[in-house]
Formats: structure tokens, sequence, C-alpha cells
């Protein structure tokens, strides 16, 4: 055909084919590391869509939803508390307004509610969803054959399931009425956790190759909490996935094969997301910003005065909607929301009295309204005068001097509260080990109230029971054998790999931030801690016998992964036909067997350098260990917590079959 022909016909010339397909390499490289990158984006996506209730798991999400939609309108504050419907834990008050906290994750769901605002009146979502997950499976299912070298069989499979799904989620299909903020909110929380389980792979196969990277992110997406917090938008997802790019980042801001200026724009994005993470919840940025000082400069090749100028730069710059936030809701750019007086519910006379009463919310918010008031009495004052444009600027440099003055006065208890609660952290660490063994071995049921029917003390699973294969940590050696350490001095980034040591800093810094409040009633999964199951994933695979023995024996992890899934679901749902139980019952019973393989996986690990056989039992407890927790992921989905439809009309159809076994729990 000629390119006259080819032009006339529609058909693109083979060069500009070559230029699409080019880019398409390209952004797929940038994005996701390359094609395995993306079959685990397109995997976790599909995931999270099946298992995924559009409703309001815990009764605080309200408050982000309720933010969401007066950011829409243009407002921060919920106005006085007359014009309240409903209060939420988080909310806050001052001069007379509410406000939430937390801005940053409902700000990252603005432009998402905007976009489906436009899109509802033209079309049904619940039918975009169905169709955007067929095509997942399809995307999916070829991605998948790629790395297996069965690119058409792939294809038939994943083209196969997504007819099938098709055709029962439009023969089941039934319009639902769902609240666009909440809508928008979970798809956040979903594509932040699909790029945790890409970062974390990337970061495992720039340093371990390709399969390495797969298995890795595969553990986070099957065997952590991360997708059991996918579709519940509170702050966890949107947390980790800030904390894992901040490592990636710094992990690339290390590598040999990056040029300087690269090094030192990954460098930068790293403090970036510490600054952005503060705007989603400050403790949690400024433990992230810590880490990432103690680790990073000491260990940076250069610190000169052009590169640390980029990196305070781009901090900056990340920390302008934080500081903005905290202006315009508690007067003071360095007093973030939560340090306000907590509103409850109540008239302003009720508050009023209570405020009377004094208490430690009522006095670290008194710098704050200080400031808002000294700024708001500058304005009036140089407003008012008439000595012309001097006086106006004046007047406006003096308010601007007073706020930043009352700032470092409120700062300083900040501080002192913050260094306090990391050392009383790490104090806690050393002084009660009956409540880290509840926190990260087994809590049990303490507190356990059988007759709450959705919450119960009963549904809280530690660390260990969450994320059975962390177990896998056990391999680690409590330090380097003499012939791996080199003769003579070295200097702190020769002694240590900084990635590991950021990791390490970052997972003290997080254990220390919360240790004194845990375990809490509602944790579920240990959720303050989130973000570090991910990390601590990385950091298994970064043990070379675990990396040895799972790359050696993939199939054998592999059919024990599917054995566990195929025996276990059908057993779990099984028993309750059988005993009478709660859902805290089903529950423990589930982090208990978590337990019992994460012991075998342990002891494998520990006798596999001595014992072959060893190797296969460690191989195939690691498999049984993430099928644990896929199985408490699609219980707790489609069985145990109904709090809202969920998004695929057939799986709807599923859980309502499955939902009457529940309902009598005591």
């Amino acid at each position: 055909m000629s390119g006259d022909s080819a032009r006339s016909s529609g058909l693109p010339w083979p060069a500009e084919r070559e230029r699409v397909a080019e880019f398409g390499a390209t952004l797929t490289r940038t994005l996701f590391g390359g094609r395995p990158g993306l079959a685990l984006f397109c995997g976790s996506l599909a995931l999270f869509v099946l298992t995924w209730r559009v409703g309001t798991f815990f009764n605080d999400i309200g408050l982000y939803e309720a933010m969401l939609r007066r950011m829409a309108d243009g407002h921060l504050s919920f106005g006085p508390p007359g014009g309240l419907d409903e209060a939420y834990p988080g909310m806050h008050i001052r001069d007379g307004e509410v406000y939430g906290r937390g801005y940053g994750l409902a700000a990252l769901a603005l432009p998402v509610l905007w976009g489906l605002e436009l899109l509802d009146p033209l079309v049904e979502l619940r039918w975009l969803v169905v169709v955007g997950w067929s095509a997942l499976l399809v995307a999916t299912g070829v991605l998948v054959g790629e790395q297996v070298g069965r690119r058409r069989r792939g294809l038939a499979a994943g083209g196969a399931l997504a007819a099938l799904a098709l055709v029962g989620n439009g023969w089941f299909f039934k319009p639902f009425v769902v609240d666009l903020s909440t809508f928008a909110l979970q798809l956040v929380t979903m594509l932040a956790s699909a790029v945790v389980v890409v970062a974390v792979y990337r970061l495992l196969a720039d340093r371990h190759g390709t399969t390495v990277g797969l298995l890795g992110g595969a553990t986070v997406l099957l065997g952590t909490p991360v997708a059991f917090w996918a579709t519940t938008h509170k702050r966890h997802a949107v947390a980790a996935m800030f904390v894992v790019i901040a490592v990636y980042a710094f992990a690339r801001s290390r590598r040999d094969e990056e040029s300087h200026r690269s090094r030192i724009a990954f460098r930068a994005g790293a403090y970036a997301c510490a600054g952005l993470l503060a705007w989603v919840h400050a403790p949690e940025g400024f433990t992230l910003l810590g880490a990432l000082v103690v680790v990073d400069l000491p260990t940076a090749r250069r610190n000169d005065a052009w590169t640390l100028a980029v990196v305070g730069l781009a901090l900056a710059l990340s920390l302008v909607p934080y500081f903005a936030t905290n202006a315009l809701v508690s007067g003071n750019p360095l007093l973030p929301p939560h340090f306000l007086d907590p509103y409850s519910g109540g008239s302003l006379a009720d508050l009023a009295d209570g405020a009377a009463n004094g208490g430690e919310g009522s006095e670290v918010a008194g710098g704050g309204a200080a400031g808002g008031g000294a700024t708001g009495g500058g304005a009036a004052d140089g407003t008012g005068s008439s000595g012309g444009v001097i006086a106006v600027a004046a007047g406006a440099v003096a308010a601007l001097v007073r706020p930043v003055l009352d700032g470092v006065d409120s700062i300083v208890p900040l501080a002192r509260r913050a260094i306090g609660m990391y050392v009383s952290g790490f104090v806690t660490l050393f002084t009660e080990p009956g409540r880290l063994f509840d926190t990260f071995v087994r809590w049990g049921s303490k507190d356990y109230d059988k007759t709450t029917l959705f919450f119960d003390g009963g549904t809280n699973l530690s660390v260990l029971e969450s994320a059975p294969v962390l177990a896998a940590l056990a391999a680690l050696p409590l330090r380097r054998r003499v012939d791996e350490i080199r003769s003579g001095g070295r200097r702190l980034r020769d002694a240590a790999d900084p990635v590991d040591l950021l990791v390490i800093v970052t997972t003290a810094l997080f254990v220390c931030l919360y240790i004194n409040r845990l375990p809490v009633f509602v944790q579920l999964t240990v959720r303050y801690l989130h973000p570090l199951y991910p990390l601590a994933v990385y950091g298994l695979f970064r043990i070379p016998r675990v990396r040895s023995i799972l790359t050696a024996r993939t199939s054998a992890t592999v059919l024990s992964y599917e054995a566990t899934l195929l025996l276990g679901a059908p057993l779990s749902v099984g028993a309750m036909f059988v005993f009478e139980t709660t859902k805290g019952d089903v529950v423990q019973a589930l982090g208990l067997a978590s337990l019992a393989v994460a012991a075998v996986l342990a002891l494998a690990l520990l006798a596999s350098p001595r014992d072959e056989r060893a190797e296969a039992v460690a191989a195939g407890a690691f498999g049984a260990a993430v099928g644990a927790v896929t199985i408490y992921l699609l219980l707790t989905s489609f069985v145990l917590f109904h709090y809202g439809p969920s998004a695929l009309p057939a799986v709807d159809v599923l859980t309502g079959e499955l939902r009457w076994l529940t309902i009598t729990m005591p």
C-alpha cells in the first residue's frame, strides 16, 4: 500500500505507529517501571474493584465526605454548630466555626469529584465500573501472559473472564444511588494503593531484577492489608503511598546510573512527599521528614549549597498547601487543625461552658486563636488608617510579623509534645513488652463485646496476624558476619545501605509515634502502622535467603497459595454453617491460623541453611501465609462487613446470598 493510499484509508504510517508505540513504552516505563509494573497496577485495581463496597466503613469517614462537599462549594468551614446536620469524630471548632482535619485527602479527591459531576448526568456510573473492570481483566490477562511467555493464552483467559463478567454484571445490573463524594474518595484511595504495589515492585526490581520485583509487589497486594484498606477512604492508603514513593525517590537519588541532576531531582521529590503527607496528616508527614533528614544528610554524596537549596525549595513548595490550610483554619500556618478545640456536637453555649473548664486542647489551640486575632487586627488597622500607602504597607508588614511571632511561640510547645511522643514511645518499646506483644503478635479478643454486630474487640488483628509473611524477617541475621565487613574505618554511607537505613529509621519512628496508643479498640489490622507493611515486605525481600528460596521455588509458592485459597475460603464459609459464631470469632480463627503459618515459615527459614527440605517447606509456608491474608480480604468483603452496595452488580447478588450467614450472628 502506498503512502497516499495508507493516508486515505485512515491507517497511520509505519513511522507514526513506531512513534506512538515508543511514546507508550516510554510512558509505561516512567509511570510503572515497564509492562510488569503495569500488570501489577491493572491487577491491583481489578482486585480492589472486586472487593469494593461503595459506602462508609467507619463513622468518622463521613467527615471526609462532608469536607469534600464543602471544599467543592469553596469552603473549608462547616459553618456555625447550629447549621450542622451531624457531628463527626475529628471535627474542631474555632471562633464559632466548625472545621475538619486532614484536608489533604479531601483536596486530592476534589478533581475526581469534579470529573464525576460532569459524567454523572451523561452516563450511569455503575456501567463505567462494570465496563472498566472487564477492561482491567483483559489488560491483566494479556500483561501477565507476557510475563510468563504465554501472551495469547493470557489474552484468551482475560478475554473469557471479561466477557463472562460483562454478561453477569449486565444480567444483574441495577443502578445505584451513591454519594459522589464517597465515590471520589474511594477512587483516590484505590489508586493510591495500586501505586504502593507498583512502587514496591520498582524498588525491588531495580535492585534484584524483575522476578523479585514481581514477587514483592504481589506479596504487598495479596499478603498484606494494603488491599483491605484500598477501598476505605481514610488516610492510611494515601499515607502509605507517600511513604513508599519517598523511599523509592530516595533510592533513585542514590543510583550510580542517574545523572547528577536526576539524583538531585529525586532527592527533592522524596522531601516533597513528606511535605504533602503533612497536608494529609501532620504527625506522619513530619515523621517521614525526620527520617529523611536523619538518613539523607549523612549519607548523601554531596551537600553543597546548590543541592540543599533545590531540596529545601522542593520541601518548602510541598508545604505550601499545609501552611495555607493551617492559616485559613487555625489562623496560624504552623498550627494544624487537629490541635484546635475538638467539637463533638452541641451549641455554642455548651462549648463555652466546656472551654471555661480548661483542657489540653484549649491550651494548645490558644496560640492559633491568638495568631488569628493578631492577623485580623493588623489588617483592620492598616486599612482604616489615613496615612496613605505607607501606613497601609506598614500595617501589612506588622500583621505579617505578628502571625510569624505568634506561630513561633505556639510551635515551641508543639515541638516539645512531638519530641516527647517519640521519646516516650522509644521508652515504651523497652518497658512495656506486653503492649508490644499485643500490637505485633497477638491481641486476641480483649474487651470483646459480642453484642456488637459490626465492630468489636474480636475483629482486631495484630501486625503478624494481618501479614504473616512478615515472619520471614526472622531470617534476618542479627549482625553481619565478620567476613562481610571491610577492614578499616568507613563512613556511614559505606557501613550500611542508605535505602535500608531509611526504611529502618522510618519504621522505628512510626512505631515510636504510635506505640503508646496501640492497640486501640477498632484497629482491625493495626491501621495506624499501615505504611509499614509495604516497607516490611521490601525488607524481607532484601534478605538473600528469602530471595533465593522464593525465586528458585516460585512454582511451589504459587501452588501453595492457590491450594490455601481454594481450600481455605470454602472451609471458612462452611464453618459458619456448622458452628454458631460471631464476626469476631471468625476473624480470631483466621488470626490464629495466620500465626500458625507464620511460625512454620519462620522455623523453616531458620532451618533452611542446614536442611534442603526446609527450603521447600518455607516456600510452601510463604504461599500459605499470603493465601491466609487473601482469604481474610474475601471474607470481610463478601461475608462479614456489609456497609454499602458492591460496585459490581453480580458481586452484590452473590454477597447478598451470603449475607444471611451473618445476620443472626450474636
